[in-house]
């Protein structure tokens, strides 16, 4: 599988989850944050509850490699609080909010879209 292939299911998996997401009220900040060489694939707020929910979203079209929550390595992990940590240090009007860390894991099989949200994932 090419780069370029890949790179269009991981975005159409992202762009899945970001409408999930507002679907659930959540204001969305900022896609594919970058502090430094750590990265998060989605910001958003939930403004009620003054919380920053930053989440990584995994995209797969089978299990053949495993399940795409398997993909959330500790190394992984320990990039997205660092990526979040950045956000929150560089963006000072959020200073106040709590920080949820989610995974969004997104199932594509031909016309069928399978979406799974994990808060507070790690």
């Amino acid at each position: 599988m090419n780069c370029i292939y890949k790179n269009k299911i991981g975005k159409a998996g992202e762009l899945a989850a970001k409408h999930f997401l507002i679907r659930k009220n959540l204001n969305y900040i900022k896609s594919n944050y970058r502090f430094e060489r750590a990265e998060i694939d989605l910001i958003f707020s939930d403004e009620e509850k003054k919380t920053l929910i930053f989440t990584e979203v995994k995209t797969r079209t089978s299990k053949a490699f495993g399940d795409p929550l398997e993909a959330i390595t500790s190394v992984k992990q320990a990039q997205i609080k660092k990526a979040a940590m950045g956000f929150v240090s560089e963006n000072e009007a959020y200073s106040g909010y709590e920080i949820r860390l989610d995974v969004i894991t997104v199932m594509k099989s031909g016309n069928k879209t399978e979406i799974r949200h994990y808060p507070n994932a790690f």
